[in-house]
């Protein structure tokens, strides 16, 4: 009998490797504001908490002036451009899927904007497999605040103890443990591996071909 009936998996770098995507959108902010293009490794290391955070990490050497109009020429490209070079990653919808087959509830809980994040999955076509997408704008709070995960869990009427949160970074493991539900630290993707294992994930997956320990 599996122990969980509620998946809630994040989205960058977690199910969709959209670090390209995004470095792109990034750039074409910087450009637009004269400033040098970054490399993508670089922009990549703070993709976690929210696209406004990605930007203050990214340039603190300059004013808040700069960051914001930088912020949103991000914002303009992105939202038009979301999936250029963006893709999942390899057994993800095979896993939504088996999950969905199996009676099993699946969420989305992201830092991304909602309705952006719901064109994404519409784009890859695995909306069909999930019940709920909330993102950054869903609920006052975002990740690591348990309130969206807490929302997820009223509006699928799920316990704590049958849920579990799957993602790449210390930002979905500190909300596990902020929401007092399972957590499992996925290693590829882009999030901070060495602060997400000191926060001790209940279980750690080197990619979704290894999901099943936690069936």
């Amino acid at each position: 009998m599996s122990r969980f009936n509620l998946y809630i998996f994040d989205l960058d770098g977690t199910i969709l490797d959209s670090k390209e995507d995004i470095a792109i959108a990034v750039n074409y902010g910087l450009k637009k504001v004269g400033l040098k293009e970054r490399d993508t490794q670089e922009i990549v290391r703070f993709v976690g908490y929210g696209a406004k955070k990605l930007i203050d990490d990214l340039l603190p050497e300059f004013n808040e002036d700069i960051r914001k109009e930088v912020l949103g020429y991000f914002r303009e490209f992105y939202t038009q451009n979301p999936v250029i070079k963006s893709t999942l990653y390899p057994g993800v919808e095979d896993i939504l899927k088996n999950l969905k087959n199996s009676g099993k509830k699946v969420s989305i809980v992201t830092n991304k904007y909602e309705e952006i994040s719901k064109r994404i999955i519409e784009h890859f076509k695995i909306d069909r497999y999930i019940d709920l997408v909330v993102g950054a704008d869903t609920t006052s709070e975002k990740k690591p605040n348990p309130k969206p995960v807490f929302y997820t869990l009223e509006k699928l009427e799920e316990d704590k103890e049958k849920s579990i949160l799957i993602g790449d970074s210390e930002t979905d493991i500190q909300t596990s443990k902020n929401a007092s539900i399972s957590g499992c630290l996925v290693l590829h993707g882009y999030g901070n591996k060495e602060l997400a294992l000191k926060l001790n994930p209940d279980f750690i997956i080197k990619d979704f071909y290894e999901f099943e320990v936690i069936r």
